[in-house]
């Protein structure tokens, strides 16, 4: 397990952290976006960040809408540099039950999986 952080933190268990967020993309399989919502995470990830991914790598985004450029993680999964994704979290949240839940150039995209920012809606929560 490998992470980037933007503050130095002690790694747990087998976890070591890299230097910069390019090294981390560059050797992950599996990318998980965990940001606030800041004026500094807006749009932190795009079409930069998604090529210097490895190919064949996962996405998931549980995070904040705003940090990921959604065309461009569209773009990614559909020329097959990605290999899938996860998003639970929208620029625009999805509506309620019976509304047209999912506007986002993610449908239908390969191997992709959309939730509507359940994680909040839980009694646990």
């Amino acid at each position: 397990v490998i992470y980037y952080d933007v503050v130095p933190k002690l790694p747990m268990g087998n976890a070591s952290q890299v230097a910069t967020l390019p090294e981390m993309l560059g050797q992950a399989d599996f990318v998980s976006l965990h940001v606030p919502k800041l004026a500094s995470t807006k749009n932190m990830i795009g079409k930069d960040e998604f090529a210097a991914m490895k190919k064949g790598a996962f996405f998931l985004n549980a995070s904040r809408g705003n940090t990921v450029v959604i065309p461009e993680l569209a773009a990614a999964l559909k020329s097959g540099h990605l290999a899938g994704t996860y998003v639970d979290v929208f620029p625009v949240e999805p509506g309620k039950n019976g509304e047209n839940l999912f506007e986002s150039e993610l449908r239908g995209c390969p191997n992709t999986l959309l939730t509507p920012h359940v994680g909040g809606s839980t009694e646990e929560a």
